[in-house]
């Protein structure tokens, strides 16, 4: 079973990305989608690890992550933004994908913020050595604080929920690669019932749909967002 992960480059393909002056950028968010590249990143205890941004759109505990460059594959993209955003040398192919989420966003950094931006986020997981873990360096341009939490921490606590989506795949991603092992390996059909009993009902669940309980608030930013869901 996959769900999805692959790179197709279709002829020759060459870079011709340039840097955009920042009316220039603005003017080009009110005009397209961005693709994203975030991360659910976990430490040897099973931990996720979320990061307090100060900067629009999520002012808020989110994902480490962003917009992917013309060219890169996700993982290509999820290395390069672990290097900047937390200053580690993590290889593109540890990067396994998860889901995807659209996100549509009232404000964003780049004025006019009030005109917002939206995106398409591939959401990708990648756990860290100890050693690595101990090495994250945050780029305090995006970060205020960053904190490791239980999958199911985060899933019940108040985080945005395009994360507690994204941890869900998270939970039966790993549910599948233990149901694959035990059928793998053989396992008693009681084992491989119970696995796939767990599997069907992390995958069954869904995010509440209609204006979220959660807020995205920033008091120094002077931001107070409501969320809602809704099936695309």
């Amino acid at each position: 079973m996959s769900v999805g992960g692959y790179h197709f480059v279709t002829g020759s393909f060459t870079s011709h990305r340039s840097f955009l002056p920042d009316k220039d950028y603005g003017v080009a968010l009110d005009n397209f989608v961005k693709g994203c590249s975030d991360m659910l990143i976990q430490n040897s205890k099973g931990q996720i690890l979320t990061g307090k941004r100060n900067v629009h759109p999520q002012p808020d505990w989110w994902f480490v992550g962003g917009r992917m460059m013309p060219g890169e594959s996700p993982g290509v993209s999820c290395s390069r933004l672990l290097k900047r955003e937390l200053s580690l040398n993590v290889a593109a192919d540890r990067f396994k994908p998860l889901c995807f989420n659209s996100m549509v966003w009232g404000m964003r950094e780049q004025e006019p913020k009030a005109n917002g931006t939206c995106d398409v986020s591939i959401v990708l997981t990648v756990q860290l050595s100890e050693e690595e873990a101990s090495q994250i360096v945050l780029d305090p341009k995006e970060y205020t604080d960053s904190k490791w939490v239980a999958p199911e921490e985060m899933l019940e606590g108040s985080y945005h929920p395009a994360l507690q989506c994204s941890v869900r795949s998270l939970l039966s991603a790993a549910k599948l690669s233990a149901l694959q092992h035990a059928v793998g390996s053989g396992a008693e059909d009681g084992v491989v019932a119970a696995l796939a009993k767990d599997l069907v009902g992390i995958a069954q669940t869904e995010p509440t749909l209609g204006e979220s309980s959660y807020r995205v608030k920033n008091e120094e930013l002077g931001y107070d967002g409501s969320v809602s869901v809704s099936k695309w």
